[in-house]
């Protein structure tokens, strides 16, 4: 099974990198404060070795399993590598942000994990609070009150703290595997870069992520890792609806997981994924969405292939006039 080492920047098992809780770069309202909710969805199906396709949605891998799921492979049972096997990662994540000063947002995520895998007859699953992340962002420039073009570039830093249960068992009082943790029992830290550039109706939003990963009781330890994020986007108004149709590409890479200094062999993550995806904004509230297929990924031995992920989000942007601190003239 492989290990899901897209834990590379916000709270530590979701699915991506979704730095877009900081700040998506296409949004029409600069310098709120925000209350947000999102759902993320992210599943592996389909054998590489068998050739295999596999589907988004494989049976069982959204829905909600009820009863007794944990059982036991028979001694000397020969595996099938079922098209039916699958690891699917859902994310249900409270998030805030709330600028301080025209130039600095201070940003917290509150995540709830899902997550759940079908091996033969082994099938897995737990759900609990994960891990919360905390950071804070700098509008180094800011660019954005001029009627042809815009531009800004955001630099900051952020903390993920281990308060999520990372050790979680089975009926038979086994640890679960790391995988199936909604936490990972390490502190974490992450540094990170928007920019944004858009002419008239159209733009770009280009965001990049290195996240330093520590090491949790049981000596587990994702590498360090990486993530890129490029959306091209597209928007118009519609009477009182702000309508932004995009294009999203989202790359991930990290070596793989650390048991004891040891590199777990087939547990690294090289991939691409590409979509469109649609953001609907109407006075103060935001509808955002996102599907995205894989392009590319380099697969480790005979591994699950990752089909793809979707994301859905709605925000309350407040209309905030005043901060905490006050901006200076020079710092227009």
């Amino acid at each position: 099974m492989r290990i899901l080492v897209i834990l590379t920047c916000l709270s530590l098992n979701t699915f991506a990198c979704d730095i877009c809780g900081c700040f998506m770069g296409i949004t029409p309202y600069d310098n709120q404060s925000q209350l947000s909710f999102y759902h993320r969805y992210r599943v592996f199906n389909g054998y590489r070795t068998y050739d295999q396709k596999g589907t988004f949605f494989p049976v069982g891998a959204y829905k909600v399993m009820h009863g007794s799921h944990d059982s036991i492979t028979p001694t000397g049972f020969t595996r099938v590598y079922s098209s039916k096997d699958f690891e699917s990662y859902k994310v249900y994540e409270l998030r805030a942000k709330y600028f301080i000063h025209h130039r600095i947002e201070l940003n917290a995520i509150i995540p709830i994990n899902s997550n759940k895998s079908k091996e033969d007859s082994l099938t897995r699953q737990y759900t609990g609070l994960g891990d919360p992340t905390f950071f804070a962002g700098y509008h180094l420039i800011k660019k954005v009150d001029y009627e042809k073009f815009q531009h800004r570039l955001i630099v900051g830093s952020g903390i993920k703290l281990p308060s999520g249960n990372y050790y979680a068992k089975d009926e038979n009082k086994n640890r679960l595997p790391f995988l199936m943790q909604a936490g990972t029992g390490s502190v974490d830290g992450f540094f990170y870069a928007n920019y944004l550039y858009g002419y008239r109706k159209f733009g770009f939003s280009i965001n990049s992520v290195y996240k330093i990963n520590g090491e949790n009781y049981y000596k587990e330890r994702i590498a360090n890792s990486t993530s890129n994020y490029l959306n091209v986007f597209f928007k118009f108004k519609v009477n009182d609806f702000i309508i932004i149709p995009s294009v999203q590409s989202y790359y991930e890479y990290t070596k793989g997981l650390f048991i004891n200094k040891d590199l777990q062999k087939g547990t690294s993550m090289n991939c691409l994924l590409t979509g469109p995806g649609l953001d609907l904004y109407y006075k103060t509230f935001s509808l955002s969405t996102t599907f995205q297929f894989k392009a590319y990924e380099k697969i480790e031995g005979n591994n699950l292939n990752s089909k793809g992920r979707f994301v859905v989000g709605l925000t309350y942007n407040f209309n905030q006039k005043k901060y905490l601190f006050k901006k200076k003239e020079e710092d227009v």
